[in-house]
């Protein structure tokens, strides 16, 4: 069994080793855990007692503030916007592919033809 990860405190020369809800304390200098190590992360790093009982109903200290922050209706112009580009790209797209489609059945128009034409022999000569 290896540990999950580990964290240096350099300013105290302690390593620390940490799988599950356990953690261990190293020392850097002796080489060594310290005694009484495997012990709660929850309880040691925060503050969280084990014999809270779960099914308890919790109070809210007096001192917390509660923020209410109020959303301006601005995300529907971007909604409407990121609907309305889409569409439009797609019926140029359909434009084009109709376009394509009439010139494959249809043939070249006459006056593009006649320049082209007129304009191979312009650059012959």
């Amino acid at each position: 069994e290896s540990p999950q990860g580990a964290f240096v405190d350099k300013e105290n020369g302690y390593t620390y080793f940490y799988k599950g809800k356990e953690y261990w304390k190293f020392q850097n200098l002796n080489l060594r855990v310290e005694p009484g190590y495997p012990r709660s992360i929850l309880k040691d790093f925060m503050g969280c007692d084990s014999s809270t009982d779960g099914d308890k109903e919790r109070t809210s200290p007096q001192d917390d503030v509660d923020i209410v922050i109020k959303l301006d209706n601005t995300a529907s112009t971007v909604k409407a916007i990121a609907i309305v580009i889409p569409c439009i790209l797609a019926l140029c797209l359909l434009v084009l592919v109709y376009t394509v489609f009439q010139f494959k059945r249809k043939g070249t128009p006459r006056h593009i033809l006649y320049c082209k034409r007129s304009m191979q022999e312009w650059v012959r000569s």
